[in-house]
């Protein structure tokens, strides 16, 4: 019986060694299946369709609005999409636009995000487009208008490109300024 349990012990050793390799082998199989599963991966992109400024909301409200005035008041006097009157008619149509983007894109981010994310951010634009309209036939009269009406599509698809450009510059500009503040720090 001695030989026999010295015969059994000898079998169970070698298949302990045998399980052991065989959860190295799966493990490296399962890291190996992991990398590949990262490289066939699909690159993708990251928008921030409700990108602000800063953190801080009077700030950002503050930030968004002297944006909003300088861009349109370039457009308007680069390109001449409408008539204004007077330029406290761009300090307004500014300040509606500020005011209107920031609760319209709280509102839909809240109750509409998959809306938001499904049309790329293309909600935004719609919606902007409709305020220039309703503002050039209903609020500001002989004040303001667009010379024809595809003024007012072109102006805000332009509004948008370059606001969109000012924020990527800028959120780098501040980006880049604090990591300089924090290596200083150091």
């Amino acid at each position: 019986m001695d030989k026999d349990d010295k015969d059994i012990r000898k079998e169970i050793e070698e298949l302990e060694k045998l399980i052991e390799q065989v959860k190295k082998q799966n493990e490296e199989e399962k890291k190996k299946h992991k990398n590949l599963q990262k490289a066939n991966r699909p690159m993708v992109i990251k928008i921030n369709l409700a990108m602000e400024y800063s953190a801080n909301f009077y700030l950002n409200l503050l930030i968004s609005f002297a944006v909003n005035f300088l861009v349109i008041l370039l457009l308007l006097n680069i390109f001449n999409f409408a008539y204004v009157s007077d330029i406290i008619y761009v300090v307004l149509i500014s300040l509606i636009l500020t005011l209107f983007e920031e609760l319209s894109r709280k509102y839909l981010a809240r109750k509409f995000l998959a809306v938001v994310v499904y049309s790329s951010g293309l909600v935004y634009y719609l919606a902007n487009l409709l305020l220039f309209y309703f503002l050039d036939l209903a609020i500001f009269g002989n004040n303001f208008y667009f010379n024809s009406h595809w003024d007012p599509i072109i102006f805000v698809m332009f509004l948008h490109f370059i606001r969109m450009i000012v924020r990527v510059f800028y959120l780098r500009i501040f980006r880049n300024i604090s990591l300089r503040t924090m290596k200083k720090r150091r």
